[in-house]
Parts: structure tokens; sequence; C-alpha cells
């Protein structure tokens, strides 16, 4: 879970950070898409920041609950890039940079509001507020970024391979071929752990992106608190 409790500020701020994450991360697939050559994404109004456009209900829910997801993904057609392989490449790392940079930047927020509330002791409630909005924009864009760098179809790290490999290779047509079942599988898991609070060690989908997730975050906080 991102958060303990069912505290309702805390699940109003990880749903608008949910929000935020999942329309920015696709918007860069668009944009960049566009970039190479593709004009897919526009043509089906997807270069929008209007939520709804990007919205996945069952994405939207893995993130809520078990702390990663996706958002609906941004239809994009690789025989319009000028060049394909750079194409497929830079868009499919397009969304994951914006997640890192995101989760980069915000923990500086957070350590700047969590260092105001010490200077500040009287405006201690509203300077948590933007800490803890930052907290889980740290935590969600992390979990966006090591989720869809899995190497299984349909995932962004899973066409960064495509752009570096044969279409024929039989690794990849296996998983392009049984991919999201293996992912389903693998959510599947991690859900069934999280509902019936299973030892930790049954879910390898949260141990990948726990420990990835906390070995970033501890390089995060080595260099922004160096400023505060």
């Amino acid at each position: 879970m991102l958060y303990s409790g069912f505290n309702i500020v805390d699940i109003v701020l990880v749903a608008v950070v949910v929000v935020i994450s999942m329309v920015l991360h696709e918007l860069a697939h668009g944009y960049v898409a566009l970039w190479n050559g593709d004009p897919t994404a526009k043509v089906n109004k997807r270069l929008t920041l209007n939520p709804l456009a990007h919205f996945d209900i069952i994405g939207f829910f893995m993130l809520m609950t078990v702390g990663f997801g996706y958002a609906k993904p941004v239809p994009v057609n690789p025989f319009n890039f000028r060049h394909q392989k750079r194409g497929i490449f830079t868009v499919a790392i397009a969304g994951v940079t914006v997640n890192f940079v995101l989760a980069f930047l915000s923990f500086g927020l957070m350590a700047l509001f969590s260092w105001l509330e010490v200077k500040f002791p009287g405006a201690v409630n509203v300077l948590g507020y933007f800490a803890t909005f930052f907290y889980y924009m740290v935590i969600v864009n992390l979990s966006f970024f090591f989720f869809n760098l899995l190497p299984i179809h349909p995932l962004d790290g899973f066409r960064v391979i495509e752009a570096f490999t044969r279409y024929n290779n039989r690794a990849v047509m296996f998983f392009r071929k049984f991919g999201q079942y293996i992912l389903l599988a693998l959510v599947g898991v991690s859900i069934l752990v999280d509902i019936f609070g299973l030892p930790f060690y049954f879910d390898p989908l949260g141990m990948y992106i726990y420990y990835c997730r906390n070995g970033v975050w501890w390089l995060f906080g080595k260099f922004w608190w160096l400023f505060f």
C-alpha cells in the first residue's frame, strides 16, 4: 500500500498524484512520438492534459492499492517514425524519464517543505500537507518508473528491448505473445499478498519495486539533504 490507514487526506493526495503522474507519463510518449514523425497520438486527441483521456480504471486501482500500475497507453505507429529503431527507443523511455525527473524534483521539494516545517512551526499543518504531497510524488513516480521498466510486453521496458533486437527474435516473440499473461500473474500475486497479508517474499513484483525504489530514495536523500 502507498499509505497506511484510511485517512481521507492521504487518499485524496495519492489520487491527485497518481493522475498527475499518469497524464505526464503518457504525454511524454505522445510528444516524443510526434517529434519522431508519428502524429497518431495527436490525431487521436491524446496530447492533452485532460486526465480522462489517459485514464485506465485497472491501472489507477493498482496504483492506489498495490503501489504500481499504468495509464491508458498512447497510440503509437512506429511505421511513421523517420528512424524506426530510434523512434521506438526514445518513445519507450520518454514516459519513465518524466517519472524519474518528477521523483527527483519532488524529493527536493519534500526536503524543502520538511525543512520549513522545522523553521516555521506555526505553519506546520500547511507545510506538512505540501511535504506529504511531494512524498507521494516521489513514491508514485519511482513506482511508475520501475514497474514500466520491466522487460515484459506491453510495458516500456519491453519496447526498449524491441528497439535493439530483431522482430523475429525468439525471446521477444515469446514475451510479445505471453508477456501480458506473465504480467497479470505477477500483479495478481501482489494483490493477493496485499489482501491476505501474506509474507512479503511471496510477492516478487512487490519486492522488486520496493527495493529498487528504496535504493533510489537513498541516493536522492544523499543529494538533496546536502542543501537542507
